[in-house]
């Protein structure tokens, strides 16, 4: 007959709490999947998008601002400060397993009751003891659990990152077109009032032939409502004027008289190959890449979830040194060791642990569903602005061609009015037509760049640290 062995009862015992600890979670399985590129038709193949793109564009006066904004803006500064909080907390989650050690020293002096349970020589009487040690523990990852915190946290450190260059991306393109913008302002003030002047000689030479009986009182009014027209346009280019400038001094983050302070300027000369450019290169976009990262460290945090199921082990030790006589705190005799080895067996939680599982994978879905949604409006976004400047650069093609012709026909009918052959008021009428076409090459050359710009912004680029 085999011998009672408690050691091997307290064996099996223990096996079955560790078994019951590792209980199965009822939780249901994530249901969110990425869409993937080839589903929406796009190829995600990296295609070169340059990270400083805005630098290409030929203007020293925006160079100087996009370089001010960059260094200076509290977004980026912002952002910067996300970046440095999820890396440290990254650090944080890697410190929280191996081993630990803790250094102590104290010193307690204590006088014993006369009615203290003790003999009577210890009570009545000063005691002190000197106690120098240190307090180790290493907690075991045997489930991964912390590698998995570990890999989510840093997933989310590389989402800051990238967050972070995406909020560089936006703020040189919000500059360069604000820039754009406020040139385009400033050009067609100058075109307005030289289209008012027009229009106030040719209310003049209407008076004047009223006054001469060769004209009708409607023909005055009619003058009178075109130099009203443009009065009031006048005044909208000036607060839109004046709006871009306001902006472009808070977006460079720098006082308004350094934005009056810079001199006049043309719209600057930069073409974009648009053939080259195409959905493609969304596979650089920040944000989506960002979105990509999250779902990554959703995941992991699913996965640290689950571990949660399983038991915890961790080993703690404590060497010190006691002696109630200084003198004798470093003797061999004052030495004291305690070797504590734990086990924590989840064995009920009231829910909790499926809680967490649950809220894990309620997560998980939502960074799919995020993901997902900032990959589809990334594709349109981008589809929608590659037509939009297709579109105005054949319409800046047209308005050229118009442009030169409305040129022709100012020299023709000046000439006309030089011979006599033609009254005043038709060469200021083609005058002013003139000025209309110019009016509208440079409202579609500017729509075009601040296309260009957009388009660059929607596609996104590759890191810098990267390229």
């Amino acid at each position: 007959m085999r011998k009672y062995n408690p050691q091997r009862t307290l064996l099996a015992v223990a096996a079955s709490l560790l078994l019951a600890a590792c209980a199965t979670p009822h939780v249901a399985a994530p249901a969110g999947q990425p869409l993937t590129a080839e589903a929406l038709g796009a190829n995600m193949a990296p295609q070169p998008v340059a990270a400083d793109w805005w630098q290409r564009i030929p203007d020293a006066q925006l160079q100087q601002l996009l370089s001010h904004a960059l260094a200076e803006h509290p977004s980026l500064a912002q952002a910067d400060a996300r970046l440095r909080s999820a890396r440290a907390g990254s650090e944080l989650v890697a410190s929280s397993d191996g081993l630990h050690i803790n250094g102590s020293a104290n010193f307690a002096r204590e006088r014993i009751s006369e009615h203290a349970n003790l003999p009577s020589y210890m009570t009545g009487i000063w005691t002190n003891l000197t106690t120098v040690g240190a307090d180790l523990s290493y907690r075991f990852d045997f489930w991964g659990k912390t590698r998995a915190q570990l890999a989510a946290s840093r997933g989310q450190a590389r989402a800051a990152a990238l967050e972070a260059d995406d909020a560089r991306q936006w703020l040189a393109w919000a500059v360069s077109s604000q820039y754009l913008e406020w040139r385009s302002a400033q050009q067609s003030q100058q075109l307005l009032q030289a289209d008012q002047q027009l229009a106030r000689r040719q209310l003049a030479q209407a008076e004047q032939k009223l006054k001469s009986g060769l004209s009708a009182g409607d023909e005055l009014a009619q003058y009178r409502a075109q130099l009203a027209e443009i009065d009031e346009r006048v005044q909208r280019a000036a607060m839109r004027e004046a709006q871009a400038r306001h902006a472009l001094a808070a977006l460079s983050a720098q006082p308004q008289s350094a934005i009056d302070s810079l001199g006049a300027a043309e719209l600057p000369s930069w073409q974009l190959a648009l053939p080259t450019l195409g959905t493609g290169q969304l596979g650089l976009r920040a944000d989506i890449l960002a979105a990509r990262e999250r779902v990554e460290a959703s995941a992991q945090t699913v996965k640290a979830a689950k571990a949660d199921f399983y038991p915890d082990i961790r080993l703690n030790a404590l060497a010190a040194l006691s002696s109630n006589e200084l003198s004798e705190l470093f003797s061999y005799g004052a030495r004291s060791l305690r070797l504590l080895p734990a086990i924590t067996l989840p064995i009920f939680s009231n829910g909790e642990l499926d809680a967490r599982l649950d809220a894990r994978t309620a997560d998980y879905d939502y960074a799919v569903a995020s993901y997902n949604q900032t990959l589809l409006a990334a594709i349109r976004d981008t589809a929608d602005r590659s037509s939009n400047l297709q579109a105005l650069q054949q319409a800046e093609t047209a308005a050229a061609a118009n442009l030169a012709a409305r040129s022709d026909a100012a020299r023709s009918v000046q000439g006309r009015v030089t011979a006599g052959l033609a009254a005043p008021t038709q060469g200021l009428a083609e005058q002013r037509r003139l000025l209309q076409a110019r009016q509208s090459i440079l409202d579609t050359r500017t729509q075009r760049l601040q296309a260009q710009a957009a388009l660059l912004r929607a596609l996104g680029s590759l890191p810098a640290d990267k390229e």
